[in-house]
């Protein structure tokens, strides 16, 4: 008679294995993979570089040295993701689990940022604005907005970018934002007042410069286009202070008057060469819609309000200029 071998034993050894396996497996998937890993929110900046292979170097190890972060490096190994993630900003919730975090990587779900357009005279903390949320650096704005091409497009306001935008992707925007600003109805308002769009630019960005009450630039850009149609020059004194590079010039002198300049619109008739600020759009709509009137001077109020006093008549105008320049003596402000 054949002994069976006995093999009771090994099967008990092997089936506590399988076990063994499968707990650690499940352990894996459920607790490893599975629940969350953050226990508050963080985002991770990923930024684009030349070299694939430095950006694989440098974020995972950013990733694993973040608590538990080192579970999504992990995930995204075992599948062979690591060279399929893409620069950008990806923020993590508490509730997100280390396989969805990985996928979003993987997949390039990331996250997008205000980026900040501001009026305003000077270029540098425009850029500087621009920039702050972004990789872009900030010089490199600069020197790409500084262009007289692109200077006039800027249409403030703040935009959805993706963080990983660099200076070209941040002109980018800012043509198309101004493309899409400029519609048919707005371009048909433009002629209708006999000017092109660079031409509204230019002239709203004197009219902010003028007045800041939005209820008064309607008038004032009324005023300018009187004298335009005319052959009158502009006489703003904006654009004798843009031209002297000198905003802290509250009195404008007759030397002042005499600054050899294109910008001088005190000599010069026509519209300056281009725009003295990067125009709030409101001014812009002011420009394009603006109050019918006689008016064809203007001066400043007494009293420092910002508002001004309108004629439609050199005589009228003389005694609104002596009313101001009386109270600017008044306050020992020569300059």
């Amino acid at each position: 008679m054949k002994m069976r071998p006995h093999v009771g034993p090994w099967l008990a050894a092997l089936l506590v294995v399988g076990l063994a396996g499968l707990a650690a497996v499940v352990w894996l998937n459920k607790t490893y993979l599975s629940d969350p890993w953050l226990e508050e929110g963080w985002c991770l900046d990923i930024p684009p570089s030349s070299s694939a292979e430095a950006a694989t170097l440098a974020w995972p190890q950013t990733l694993s040295n973040h608590a538990l972060g080192r579970r999504v490096v992990d995930v995204l190994e075992a599948r062979g993701w690591t060279d399929r993630v893409r620069p950008g900003r990806y923020c993590f919730q508490p509730t997100e689990s280390a396989k969805a975090s990985a996928e979003r990587l993987a997949t390039g779900t990331r996250e997008t940022v205000r980026m900040v357009v501001p009026a305003g005279r000077d270029l540098p903390p425009i850029a500087g604005a621009m920039a702050r949320n972004l990789h872009a650096d900030s010089a490199e704005v600069l020197a790409r907005i500084t262009a007289d091409s692109v200077r006039w497009r800027i249409v403030p306001n703040t935009y959805d970018m993706w963080w990983e935008t660099d200076a070209d992707g941040v002109v980018s925007r800012v043509l198309r934002e101004h493309a899409q600003w400029w519609t048919e109805d707005r371009r048909a308002a433009a002629n209708a007042v006999g000017l092109s769009p660079f031409e509204v630019t230019v002239l709203a960005s004197i009219v902010q410069a003028e007045t800041a009450s939005l209820s008064e630039a309607p008038v004032v850009a009324g005023l300018y286009l009187n004298r335009l149609r005319k052959g009158m020059p502009l006489q703003a004194d904006p654009t004798l202070i843009y031209a002297l590079n000198d905003p802290s010039i509250r009195r404008v002198l007759d030397v002042h008057k005499e600054v050899d300049s294109p910008y001088n619109t005190y000599l010069h008739t026509g519209l300056p060469p281009g725009p003295i600020r990067v125009v709030d759009p409101r001014y812009l709509q002011s420009v394009l819609h603006p109050a019918s009137h006689t008016f064809l001077y203007m001066c400043a109020e007494p009293g420092g309000s910002g508002t001004h006093n309108f004629a439609s008549t050199y005589r009228e105008h003389l005694r609104n200029a002596r009313a101001y320049q009386r109270w600017l003596n008044e306050q020992r402000i020569y300059r």
